[in-house]
């Protein structure tokens, strides 16, 4: 078997927790399919190799997972493995878009290095130091419950406002807040969900060409694995 992260993946369930991951074109081949549970989703099984079982001895001999095969227009098939194996309650749909919505951690990193200056820490000890993140990521937190408010009851995801733009709406709600009294309080914190709830980022538009490194690639033995961007799918 190709790398596969086997004794890894198969502790999280134990943690109580759940994984959802992406696979290779070969990964997913080496997948022994039990039943469909749709047109592109399986229950499947891997086995550990004898080299991983030798490494980790008290390994069980079976992982069993739900395979899912999805293609967005253009691109090349994907392929994810998870331990959320029930499809009524976990939907395939779901499922993808929720693997995809974790690529917008790398954003939540930014906003800390530059929304937040998070990488300015300016205490001198190592307690200090953890007291400073602790403040700004319960900063971050907070400025996420108020983009949260903000959106309940409407059709539009907090991931969907703008980080930056809210932040500044608070510390302009704030010192007003300060000299104001209770009814004017909770007045200004309704105008500020209302101007948070339209400070909406824009959507970077797809890639609609093919790069120069966008080529199939030999992977041996005959297999060539077609680059994400398809180019005949290029107008």
């Amino acid at each position: 078997m190709a790398f596969f992260p086997y004794a890894a993946i198969w502790r999280i369930p134990l943690r109580g927790a759940h994984f959802l991951l992406r696979l290779s074109d070969q990964q997913a081949g080496y997948a022994k399919r039990l039943r469909g549970l749709g047109e592109n989703e399986w229950i499947v099984e891997f086995h550990p190799t004898a080299a991983t079982r030798r490494k980790d001895p008290d390994l069980p001999g079976v992982l069993t997972a739900r395979l899912l095969r999805y293609q967005w227009p253009g691109f090349r098939p994907s392929w994810l493995l998870t331990s959320l194996l029930d499809s009524q309650t976990h939907p395939y749909a779901e499922l993808v878009e929720l693997y995809h919505r974790r690529w917008q951690i790398e954003t939540i990193y930014r906003e800390w290095k530059h929304g937040l200056d998070i990488q300015n820490l300016r205490s001198h000890t190592p307690a200090g130091v953890i007291k400073e993140v602790y403040a700004h990521l319960l900063l971050s937190n907070l400025v996420r419950w108020v983009m949260t408010d903000a959106v309940q009851g409407t059709d539009r995801h907090p991931v969907d406002l703008s980080y930056l733009t809210t932040l500044t709406y608070i510390q302009n709600a704030l010192l007003q807040m300060l000299r104001g009294d209770a009814e004017r309080v909770g007045f200004l914190y309704r105008q500020l969900l209302k101007d948070v709830r339209n400070a909406r980022i824009r959507k970077r538009p797809g890639r609609s060409y093919a790069r120069r490194c966008d080529k199939p690639r030999n992977r041996g033995n005959g297999h060539l694995q077609q680059p994400a961007k398809l180019a005949e799918s290029l107008a």
